[in-house]
């Protein structure tokens, strides 16, 4: 869910002044990816910062060097396998040929600058959104995020049983649970059901982060922690951190995760990218994709803050 910038200008000052680095950002967060801005103030600091982190897009100023410009820049980048889109923008009066894939150029007019530079960095960045928007893209997204919520409630529930009490109240509860289900689909009549799950005798620490600890099971787990957290009447945590719902998560995450791990993905008739499920066929439009990122980055930010709260405690 980061989307990373790198901007390298030596009028970093003048920028930062009338804060186009922070109406940026703000553009960013709008279609729910977290911004990650780097200003490099020359060459020689970009390229270091390109040789240890991806970008996602990069603007420069042409001439940025008093040996180097924006041609020598983005050759040697090339070199290193930087394939990200770049922008140079410059008030020279006739774009060069650069002759490479993925660079745009803009010539910046006295009177405009600073409009015309934001309008063209906000395109760039509604280009590269647009292919991470495939539908390719949003599944391998969707599922690597979803496998950090996973970790990160495992991390919440393991912190909060270091408490030997609550861990002991919150074990019994879950293993019953999933006791509960797991004799609910048996069949044989030769069971008598009282058999008891393995887990019975392992503290949940122990357990909170085996394979079998599903994300259902976890963000059950979750739920009841924060029930127990509500109940005490907590005024540290921040109220929204407590409007986790079960029923909420496993429709906004765990349902959408689930049909896109176990889905076909065809182009229909309409020439539109469309995925067979178990349900049906589904399409995505960008708003359903907007939607997607937003509910994973607000469980995100849902999550650091319990993690922040445990850690304080």
């Amino acid at each position: 869910m980061q989307y990373s910038i790198l901007w390298v200008d030596d009028r970093k000052d003048e920028f930062l002044s009338v804060e186009m680095d922070q109406e940026i950002e703000e553009y960013v967060r709008e279609h729910f990816f977290e911004p990650h801005l780097d200003f490099c103030e020359n060459v020689e600091d970009a390229e270091k910062c390109v040789s240890s982190k991806k970008y996602d897009v990069i603007f420069s100023d042409y001439n940025i060097g008093e040996n180097k410009d924006g041609q020598d820049f983005i050759t040697d980048i090339r070199k290193s396998n930087v394939n990200a889109e770049v922008l140079f923008y410059s008030a020279l009066h006739n774009p060069p040929a650069l002759g490479l894939d993925r660079i745009s150029f803009l010539r910046l007019s006295s009177s405009s600058a600073y409009d015309d530079l934001k309008a063209k960095m906000k395109s760039m960045i509604d280009l590269t959104l647009e292919k991470l928007n495939d539908l390719t893209n949003l599944r391998g997204l969707v599922m690597a995020e979803v496998s950090e919520l996973d970790i990160m409630m495992k991390q919440i529930v393991y912190h909060y049983c270091d408490d030997s009490e609550k861990e002991k109240k919150l074990h019994s509860y879950i293993v019953e649970k999933i006791e509960e289900r797991s004799k609910g689909v048996l069949e044989s009549v030769a069971c008598d059901k009282n058999c008891t799950h393995v887990w019975k005798n392992k503290n949940l620490k122990e357990i909170v982060f085996d394979p079998g600890f599903e994300s259902l099971t976890t963000a059950r787990t979750l739920y009841q922690i924060i029930r127990e957290i509500k109940s005490g009447n907590s005024s540290v945590l921040d109220q929204s951190c407590l409007s986790f719902t079960l029923e909420e998560y496993k429709s906004q995450i765990i349902d959408n995760r689930n049909m896109l791990a176990h889905c076909q993905a065809f182009i229909g008739n309409d020439g539109k990218e469309t995925l067979k499920t178990a349900k049906g066929e589904k399409t995505f439009n960008s708003a359903d994709i907007d939607e997607i990122r937003r509910n994973i980055l607000r469980y995100h930010t849902m999550f650091e803050a319990l993690l922040t709260y445990f850690n304080l405690e």
